[in-house]
């Protein structure tokens, strides 16, 4: 059945005509103004920005529970090591060398002199020797993981390797001089393990400059990891912030994640496993 529509003639009543324009006025669809386009663009910033921070935060998060996992994996790859051969591992080196099987720098493999049997490293610091502990070469954010061990437990034959009552004086503090968070020296840590953290400073480039140092600490906490010494500093992390120079530094930057070996502890798992006394 087909159905025939008569068109609307001129002289139509005057109401029918101005309905259908009214009906045809209300088609039309209307635009956003400006000011309504501005507020649901703020809105839109406003919902984007309180999801993407907690999300950078979630992930900052995440990448120092993988670095802090990543250091206790090394801390049981040295007292293995110890357990196996009778000493710690010396460095990689970080510079220098002869390009020898131990003598090659930032190969992952400890540098040692054959014919002394000790480290060739005079402060005994450089890379975690991660190819002769069979581990990850960088922490979470591409740089080497430093490490420092006491010399008197890296020497081996024919040097006299450690006994129970070998020394050492390598510590770490709560702050760069401050509160002792090992014992003291001679009963101090054997060794310690540091990530430079998110900033880098201080650390072996791994990734996308290989080999290359990143730029030095600003702050005496960070400065206290990456010079070598015998003192090392774990705490709280904080943002840079000013003052910077006030009693041990509580407002400059630090996000370093320090590990250390215990000398006890070393002696307590060798002595377990028969290899001490």
């Amino acid at each position: 059945m087909r159905i025939y529509l008569a068109p609307i003639r001129s002289d139509s009543p005057s109401s029918l005509r101005t309905g259908i324009c009214r009906g045809r006025a209300r088609q039309i669809p209307r635009g956003f103004t400006l000011v309504e386009i501005a507020i649901a663009v703020f809105i839109i910033t406003l919902l984007l920005g309180s999801i993407l921070v907690p999300l950078t935060t979630q992930v900052e998060q995440r990448q120092v529970g993988e670095t802090q996992k990543i250091l206790e994996d090394i801390k049981e790859a040295l007292v293995g090591h110890a357990i196996a051969k009778q000493y710690l591992p010396c460095p990689d080196r970080t510079s220098g060398g002869a390009g020898t099987a131990n003598d090659t720098a930032n190969d992952g493999v400890e540098d040692y002199n054959t014919g002394t049997g000790i480290c060739f490293s005079t402060t005994a610091t450089g890379n975690v020797p991660w190819v002769t502990l069979n581990l990850g070469a960088m922490d979470s954010w591409g740089n080497r993981f430093r490490y420092r061990v006491h010399s008197a437990y890296a020497q081996r034959s024919p040097a006299a390797p450690f006994n129970l009552s070998t020394a050492t004086n390598l510590t770490v503090t709560a702050t760069s001089g401050g509160t002792l968070l090992t014992s003291a020296s001679p009963d101090g840590a054997v060794a310690v393990i540091i990530s430079h953290g998110k900033n880098g400073y201080g650390a072996m480039n791994a990734l996308t400059i290989p080999n290359t140092l990143r730029p030095a600490p600003t702050s005496a906490d960070e400065l206290d990891n990456s010079v070598g010494g015998t003192s090392y500093t774990s705490r709280t992390h904080t943002v840079f912030a000013n003052p910077c120079g006030g009693v041990n530094q509580p407002l400059c930057e630090f996000d370093d994640i320090v590990a250390w070996l215990g000398k006890y502890t070393l002696y307590n798992r060798m002595v377990a496993a028969g290899k001490l006394p």
